[in-house]
């Protein structure tokens, strides 16, 4: 077994995938010291990956990283050290912490104390005091306060009407009506009405009556109420719960028929009697029913989730989507199959007015909800598990990848030279053409460019010419029209992306080795090229920049830094922790070049970049830079070669070097 700070370490080392923590920062993250950490972190890099699926590599300079080795042992390990099934669900970072702080304080009503979130969450104090940051930030902007007393616990101090208006903006416009909307239009004889109405509805009289529902059920209830309202809508018959007895359910009845009333007078829409049954059935979804231990309660809820899981997982391990990381739709779909098992067990039968659409448009979805649910042993062996109710949970999927989609677009950052105008006419090209791709974050001039401006950008479209710029994103210059090959071409470069990588660049055509080879003798030489030992900053570029004089004039070095401060001031020339590629923010050279500089010791660029290893100084020419757009790609790329960077670093001569850089 793992001691609690071992754990506690690994849950950090997992909520941050892909990159390298430094001792010191898992010191400040668990409250103790550097030293304390180290002999922690070497006890868990003693443990064998054949054993536990993963591993933890240790790198000079940059920290630790967790690696997994191996998918189906690393989830047996974290099963039997309880790692992340110490919290209802598994948190994958600080947005799922984030939703389940909230949902305890505002939907559940009851105490709660930072210590049982602590553990709970599996995070350690000052983590959980980061998250309450966040939240008493956004609250604020309600006029609401979080407080905390010796008995009472942490709780949300405000008008109950605040309350509901931060619920209303925070869990279900943005997460919940763009993405269903689209598959739930209700039309009505009578005065339409829509899924935030509906919502609004629903949360008052749940909160008048202090019934504690989570956002998910209630998701799950104004679904049902919508697909009333279709079927009744449309003529199909509902069914009466005979086999079901609610009489111990006072407090649901009242809260089913308030509702009901208050959509009947904003619509005119006449309920039938058992309409108020399904609606006490999906209230009651999270308390005991009477015929029902509350143990028995408990394990069948243990078991649907472990069992959702597992299938989820399944699915995934078969090339599926990643489903089970995503905590709005695992808990949706736990709050929906809850009620669901109410009803198979009651053979309760529920019409779906959106299967024939659903079969029509989204099949593959519907066969992928029905191999899931089919999965797992407490649906397989239900009878009445009718295509009507499968369709019912497909929708939860439908909304997940929609989400989905949205998540894997490119963000981008428009930088328009001329009048708002036009800016905002470019802006609607983009939007129109590839809005199925991107997410437009902002439009900007020129110079108001900036390294908070790129932060979470996967590529710039610029109306002005870049090319004498070097990032480490790609960057498409375009007409203010955005012309229909512009289109392809960036359709056709952004192919091979991933969105948020912020490593990957625009793809060139595939060159020979030969072509390559002429196009680096054409930037690159053995003159502009230097390996220090002990240096700094200064010393490396007045060094490389007397190399680069050659044929430019004496006042070339004064003229080119010059231009190189007002760049990096624009935003950062560092392209990792270990490379730095400083140019000037427009062209002076006559003739251009690629001054390459390796310092195995490494140097401090600045405060923040205190290991510079790479130095690659570019001057493009005033005449004309073909070709370095794949040279500076070749840089970018090296980026996610750690190993191949280091062989570059440690090279001895000209020769050695310029065969690991083609080899990139």
């Amino acid at each position: 077994m793992l001691h609690q700070k071992e754990k506690q370490i690994l849950q950090y080392l997992l909520d941050n995938p892909d990159q390298f923590i430094t001792s010191m920062e898992l010191a400040a993250h668990l409250s103790c010291s550097d030293r304390t950490i180290r002999n922690y972190l070497k006890n868990l890099m003693e443990a064998d990956p054949e054993q536990t699926g993963w591993a933890i590599t240790a790198k000079q300079g940059y920290g630790y990283q967790l690696t997994i080795s191996d998918k189906e042992v690393y989830q047996d390990f974290l099963k039997a050290e309880v790692l992340l099934e110490a919290a209802p669900t598994s948190f994958e970072g600080r947005e799922d912490r984030y939703n389940y702080i909230l949902n305890k304080l505002l939907f559940e009503q009851q105490e709660i104390f930072f210590d049982d979130l602590v553990g709970e969450l599996y995070v350690s104090r000052s983590t959980l005091s980061s998250d309450f940051k966040k939240i008493r930030q956004d609250l604020a902007k309600y006029d609401l306060l979080i407080e905390s007393k010796a008995k009472r616990g942490v709780y949300v101090k405000g008008s109950e009407r605040n309350i509901r208006r931060f619920i209303m903006d925070y869990f279900f416009r943005d997460n919940f009506f763009q993405v269903l909307q689209h598959y739930i239009n209700i039309e009505l004889p009578g005065r339409p009405i829509g899924l935030e109405e509906l919502t609004i509805i629903v949360l008052d009289e749940c909160r008048e009556g202090q019934l504690r529902l989570s956002d998910f059920a209630i998701q799950n209830l104004v679904i049902h109420i919508a697909l009333s309202l279709k079927r009744i809508g449309e003529g199909f018959h509902i069914n009466r719960l005979d086999s079901w007895n609610c009489s111990g359910c006072v407090r649901e009845r009242q809260i089913a028929q308030k509702i009901l009333e208050r959509v009947h007078l904003a619509t005119g829409m006449v309920f039938p009697a058992e309409e108020v049954d399904y609606i006490t059935l999906h209230l009651i979804s999270k308390a005991s029913l009477q015929q029902v231990s509350s143990q028995e309660e408990s394990d069948v809820a243990e078991q649907l989730r472990s069992q959702l899981t597992a299938a989820l997982e399944e699915q995934e391990r078969f090339g599926g989507q990643p489903f089970a990381s995503d905590f709005q739709l695992v808990e949706g779909l736990l709050a929906h199959l809850s009620t669901l098992l109410i009803r198979l067990k009651n053979h309760v039968k529920m019409t779906n007015p959106l299967l024939a659409d659903i079969r029509e448009h989204d099949a593959g979805v519907l066969e992928m909800t029905r191999a899931i649910l089919t999965a797992m042993p407490l649906f397989s062996k239900q009878e009445g598990l009718s295509e009507d109710e499968i369709a019912y949970v497909a929708l939860h999927f439908m909304a997940a990848l929609e989400r989905l989609r949205e998540k894997q677009k490119f963000n981008i950052l428009i930088i328009c030279a001329t009048g708002y105008g036009s800016a905002q006419m470019l802006r609607n090209r983009i939007a129109n053409e590839l809005g199925n791709l991107v997410h437009i974050v902002d439009v900007i001039g020129y110079y108001e460019l900036n390294d908070e401006r790129l932060q979470h950008i996967d590529f710039i479209i610029s109306s002005i010419d870049l090319s004498n710029l070097l990032f480490s994103l790609p960057v498409f210059t375009v007409s203010i029209f955005l012309k229909a090959d512009e289109v392809r071409d960036i359709k056709h470069k952004i192919a091979c992306l991933k969105p948020i990588s912020g490593c990957e660049i625009d793809r060139q055509p595939p060159q020979s080795s030969a072509e390559l080879e002429k196009l680096f003798d054409d930037y690159f030489s053995e003159a502009c090229f230097a390996v220090y030992e002990q240096t700094d900053k200064e010393a490396v570029l007045t060094d490389l920049l007397g190399r680069m004089a050659v044929g430019e004039g004496p006042d070339f070095p004064g003229r080119i830094c010059s231009l190189m401060e007002q760049r990096e001031r624009m935003s950062s020339i560092i392209f990792s922790d270990s490379i730095a590629v400083p140019h000037p923010i427009q062209a002076c050279a006559k003739r251009h070049r690629i001054a390459a500089a390796l310092i195995p010791s490494g140097l401090a660029w600045s405060q923040n970049h205190p290991h510079i290893r790479l130095v690659f100084l570019v001057s493009p020419s005033i005449y004309g830079n073909n070709g370095m757009a794949q040279l500076t790609a070749k840089i970018v790329d090296l980026l996610e070669q750690p190993d191949l960077e280091d062989q570059i670093v440690n090279c001895k001569n000209f020769a050695a070097f310029k065969e690991l850089f083609l080899s990139i």
